[in-house]
């Protein structure tokens, strides 16, 4: 911009380097993600575009959002602030975010960029609690062994992937038949979050064919597929599993290290690295398809599960990778890296794994003593760990431990309450359940608080979350009536 003549528009900078921003982003991140099978292109073309809303709508909605958190006098003062931003700086800024948009490629999203920056890999929290979700799946209907469990989980995942690889796993829709879109799919298994100082990056294997299994603090690789690419069936998964050595009496447990603060972690792994066999070893949990946790515990209720997939022993975890949990009884979850995909996505891959344990005890049979013998022992992933990492290691162990001690979780079971019963009323059972919310917050308090309920925005391409607030003039009203006994 005439810097050759002596002179630069330093405005006409800022616009362009907000344009160019997003899509440098896009495509160090969403652009360089797993693509989709050639199968889902017509699908995916007809997924539309996040539309932006007008500037006049995103400031309406503000205020309706403000107002029942506010008096007269404040939400008077926000509407006065609100209208001076819509005459001046906010039209120049609605049309930086315009552009911005449209430099991206047609099957992106602007919001996703934000959503790496600021919401997921920007953070420098620890990613248990604060970033990390998880699922607990459903027991199956007979009891079965921790191994022979994993074995299940473990073919169902790799069937899952083969079949988004192959173009034959259903492509989702609404309920009304619209399609959703499917770009973070590839995502959910075989990527990885990896930490850099400031902010950390994403790597997607090309095509991950073994997982990564955590044993006592040791780690190992296990093949999933056969020479052909086809999926292993669980009989040959459980012989492999079971070939798994004893642990060492002190085993490195450097699994730990991806539950502590982010900036610590980058120093802790770069230090890590300057070994060609530890690099060789992360490299393989980095491109595995998945992780495996086999958790000597046991957890007695809901809430000790819940807390033991949350937030369990950082020794046995790789919270930058999905993770498959297998406790001592045979109860399992998930725990999953928040950045590259949401839960709807894990959604996916959870209802596929929910049938494993059903018919798994026929395929175990069925496999027999053939499946046994194409085996694969386990490769053992050795960590070389000095003294001065082993007390990172520590450190970050004991910072775990910090971070859960100090977490407040239970769990309940509402069994008055259901989806058929709200139906018979006809209410909504979510609108329901925010109620609840926000009536409990009220008794507790004194007051209303603002409220973030995610939603999907999988409707459009490259759609992540979203937030409702549900928090509204009406239901202040109704909590009112709630607190003064002239409701039912």
């Amino acid at each position: 911009v005439g810097v050759g003549r002596g002179y630069c528009n330093t405005r006409m900078l800022q616009r362009a380097a907000a344009a160019a921003a997003p899509k440098r982003w896009w495509l160090a991140n969403s652009g360089s993600a797993p693509l989709l099978a050639p199968a889902y292109a017509a699908h995916q073309r007809s997924v539309p575009r996040l539309p932006i809303p007008p500037l006049g709508e995103t400031l309406e909605r503000y205020l309706r959002a403000a107002q029942p958190l506010q008096t007269l006098e404040e939400h008077s003062a926000t509407r006065a602030a609100v209208a001076q931003f819509f005459d001046t700086d906010g039209p120049g800024l609605q049309r930086l975010l315009e552009e911005a948009d449209a430099a991206l490629p047609h099957d992106s999203s602007y919001l996703e960029s934000l959503w790496y920056r600021l919401a997921y890999l920007g953070p420098r929290s620890p990613v248990p609690i604060h970033a990390n979700p998880c699922f607990t799946l459903a027991p199956p209907s007979r009891h079965t062994p921790p191994l022979e469990r994993a074995a299940g989980l473990l073919a169902k995942a790799a069937q899952w992937a083969h079949a988004l690889r192959t173009g034959t796993l259903t492509a989702p829709t609404a309920k009304g038949g619209s399609p959703l879109c499917m770009a973070l799919l590839p995502a959910v298994l075989g990527t990885a979050r990896i930490p850099r100082q400031g902010c950390d990056v994403l790597h997607s294997a090309s095509a991950p064919d073994a997982a990564a299994v955590c044993r006592r603090g040791e780690w190992y690789s296990v093949p999933l597929f056969d020479a052909t690419g086809a999926p292993l069936p669980p009989a040959t998964l459980l012989d492999s599993l079971k070939q798994l050595p004893p642990a060492a009496a002190h085993a490195p447990a450097v699994g730990a290290l991806t539950a502590w603060r982010r900036d610590e972690w980058a120093e802790a792994r770069a230090a890590l690295s300057s070994s060609p066999q530890n690099e060789s070893s992360l490299k393989a949990i980095d491109e595995a398809l998945l992780v495996l946790s086999l958790d000597d515990s046991a957890p007695a209720s809901p809430t000790e599960l819940a807390r033991a997939s949350l937030c369990g022993d950082a020794t046995a975890r790789w919270y930058d990778k999905l993770q498959l949990l297998v406790f001592a009884d045979g109860q399992a979850a998930i725990n999953f890296e928040h950045a590259p995909q949401d839960g709807a996505q894990v959604v996916s891959l959870a209802s596929h794994l929910a049938e494993a344990g059903e018919h798994e005890a026929g395929e175990h049979e069925a496999g027999g003593r053939r499946a046994a013998a194409r085996a694969a022992p386990p490769r053992r992933l050795r960590f070389d760990v000095s003294p001065e990492l082993g007390a990172k290691v520590e450190a970050a162990r004991a910072c775990a431990a910090a971070e859960a001690a100090a977490l407040d979780l239970d769990t309940a079971t509402v069994r008055s309450v259901s989806a058929s019963w709200a139906k018979g009323r006809g209410v909504s059972l979510d609108g329901v359940v925010q109620l609840s919310f926000q009536l409990a917050h009220r008794r507790l308090t004194g007051g209303l608080s603002s409220t973030y309920e995610a939603c999907s925005t999988q409707s459009f391409s490259h759609g992540r979350t979203e937030v409702i607030r549900p928090v509204t003039r009406e239901s202040a009203a109704l909590l009112q009536r709630l607190e003064e006994g002239d409701a039912d």
